[in-house]
């Protein structure tokens, strides 16, 4: 956590030097648990958004800008690191007329108002349509000295606009923190939209849904391979619980075998060489390190019990998992070696599926805290509870305004700013995917349509 929390605040402190900005500390009367959420969730980079105009003398292509605009101010607002202001929104003056709040009567943005409400940057740009190509030029100005900060050109089609604007986003958040967004990743997902449980991946914000398979068989826990390029899952494809890879450059998929056991949860380690996986033996799951091919196969936890949804740390010397060895079911953290394993939950009777965020400082689970009667029984209710690697500073992050649903299968994205996860909130038993701040605050469904199940968040192109 010290290191995030360092890195973060010389990221900022840098870029503010740079633009001649001040920066407000969390008071050090606060408790470490808030001065631990300050160093996360704040200050965010106040921005000013100036929606890109075509360029002067080409045909209007009203759909195109309100794709670009509409698309961009979104990955900017969802980002985590931006309180973004719209230059765009509009006022009723005395006279009953519609007037730019932010623009002159010219069109250009008022830089004195923005600096009196404390913006540092704007954001701005054009377009040109080109035949079939849409050409992109994005400017960033530092709003206190009036400078340029960058200009930057971009080049799409019609079928690749959203991805090269999210990497306009991914880049306008580059520049101004010195770490990439995340708008280019995706997510994998097990869903029946199509009548049978099928993998499907789509864009981070739930668009360009893409079917992978298509053999009508049960799927499990599909997960990513570091450099985005396979998906690691379960299926009852062939008859038994068995793993498969599916390279999702040449489309084609492979089993590995391990004599017919059932196989559960395999996740990659973040070298992306080796798998974490379990394997049912004499009715109880047991956790294995394996090589992609099912060779090298080492023992990791044999102990009594279902051991199962393992989770790597970032630097791959550790793996978070469940176990019920002690009849209740709680999250243990163990070395890669099979040593120091240790309990890190100790409230309630049911923590599982770890999820290790990617900066190393916490690991989200989902508890059983809740019993709801439905349909003349009592039904577990699971909320996303977070909490430092040694089980300290425990947060619940959902369910906190009273019962919000099932959710389930947390999933942090690359920048550990986020989690994805899966939820019947808004009608039970039907499930769908979501997306939240890593504090639990800004809730948006990203797939919605059908059972949507077991997300994970994809790494960064």
């Amino acid at each position: 956590m010290k290191k995030f929390v360092y890195n973060l605040y010389k990221c900022l402190t840098v870029f503010l030097l740079i633009l001649s900005f001040g920066l407000v500390g969390a008071s050090q009367a606060q408790d470490e648990v808030r001065l631990r959420i300050q160093a996360r969730i704040t200050p965010k980079i106040s921005i000013a958004f100036k929606p890109f105009v075509e360029k002067t003398g080409t045909r209007l292509h009203a759909a195109i800008r309100d794709t670009i605009n509409q698309v961009l101010v979104r990955d900017m607002k969802v980002s985590g690191v931006f309180a973004v202001r719209d230059l765009s929104v509009k006022l009723t003056d005395e006279a009953g007329e519609s007037v730019a709040a932010f623009l002159d009567e010219s069109g250009e943005a008022d830089l004195s108002l923005l600096r009196k409400l404390s913006v540092q940057i704007m954001v701005s740009g054009t377009f040109e349509v080109r035949e079939s190509q849409i050409e992109m030029n994005l400017e960033l100005t530092d709003v206190v000295t009036q400078r340029k900060i960058t200009e930057k050109g971009y080049a799409a089609f019609d079928l690749t606009l959203r991805r090269v604007i999210h990497r306009v986003a991914d880049d306008i958040v580059l520049q101004m923190t010195g770490e990439r967004g995340v708008a280019q990743t995706r997510m994998v997902f097990t869903s029946q939209r199509t009548g049978a449980p099928e993998l499907f991946v789509a864009d981070y914000d739930g668009y360009n849904i893409r079917q992978l398979t298509n053999d009508r068989a049960r799927k499990y826990s599909p997960n990513w391979s570091p450099d985005g390029t396979k998906i690691a899952y379960t299926s009852y494809r062939d008859g038994p619980h068995e793993l498969y890879i599916i390279d999702l450059q040449t489309g084609e998929t492979h089993k590995v075998p391990f004599g017919g056991k059932t196989t559960l949860a395999p996740r990659w380690s973040p070298g992306g060489h080796h798998l974490v996986i379990g394997l049912v033996i004499d009715g109880l799951s047991k956790l294995f390190l394996s090589g992609l091919d099912g060779a090298d196969l080492k023992p990791l936890i044999t102990s009594y019990g279902i051991n199962i949804s393992p989770s790597w740390s970032p630097r791959g010397d550790q793996v978070a998992y469940m176990s019920d060895r002690l009849r209740d079911k709680h999250v243990y953290v163990v070395n890669v070696d099979g040593s120091d394993d240790h309990r890190i939950t100790f409230e309630g009777k049911y923590n599982g599926s770890p999820a290790w965020s990617p900066r190393g400082d916490r690991i989200a689970f989902v508890s059983g805290d809740t019993l709801r009667q439905e349909t003349g029984r009592l039904e577990r209710i699971f909320n996303i509870y977070t909490c430092d690697v040694n089980g300290g500073n425990l947060m619940k992050i959902t369910g906190n305004n009273g019962i919000e649903g099932d959710n389930v299968n947390p999933s942090w994205s690359p920048d550990g700013l986020h989690l994805l996860f899966s939820s019947d909130r808004d009608e039970i038993g039907r499930y769908n995917l979501y997306v939240m701040s890593w504090d639990g605050t800004e809730i948006y469904r990203v797939i919605g349509d059908s059972n949507n199940r077991q997300p994970s968040w994809g790494p960064r192109p």
